[in-house]
């Protein structure tokens, strides 16, 4: 697991300083007049020290035997959210949101967790409901309608 940690830290790292070069010929002005690399550069320098702290820490622990990842993982049912979320994507412009994501839910909620089919019909409608909410009247965003007419 360390291998991996210090790899994952070690991509960061170059990422940030990708970043701050990057930024840095877009020209990071100053605190008064800040440039267009400005934002970038302190972020790439933030993500930098991060990397940074979390590499030594990484690099210092001792190494202990951990569980693996897909340890305790159901890879028929990984199998089968995968498929789903598929043909979530493939009949979402045909079948509509409103309607892919309910079906969608529906079977997040009975086959991945087995519910109860009345809290699954709850849960299905109120996720349903607040999505619409949020992004239909408040952000005004135009979700695929699909055979349906909303």
């Amino acid at each position: 697991m360390t291998k991996q940690y210090l790899i994952a830290d070690g991509f960061w790292l170059v990422l940030a300083v990708a970043v701050c070069v990057e930024s840095w010929s877009l020209g990071i002005g100053e605190f008064t007049s800040p440039g267009p690399g400005f934002l970038p550069f302190w972020a790439g320098v933030l993500l930098g020290l991060l990397s940074l702290i979390s590499l030594v820490q990484t690099a210092t622990e001792k190494a202990k035997e951990e569980p693996s990842v897909w340890a305790g993982v159901k890879i028929l049912k990984l199998g089968l959210v995968i498929l789903t979320l598929l043909l979530y994507v493939a009949l979402l412009n045909t079948l509509g949101f409103f309607l892919c994501t309910f079906l969608l839910l529906l079977f997040l909620f009975r086959a991945v967790e087995p519910y109860r089919w009345h809290v699954v019909l709850l849960a299905s409608i109120l996720s349903l409901a607040a999505v619409y909410v949020f992004f239909v009247l408040l952000l005004d965003v135009r979700l695929p309608s699909g055979i349906l007419v909303f």
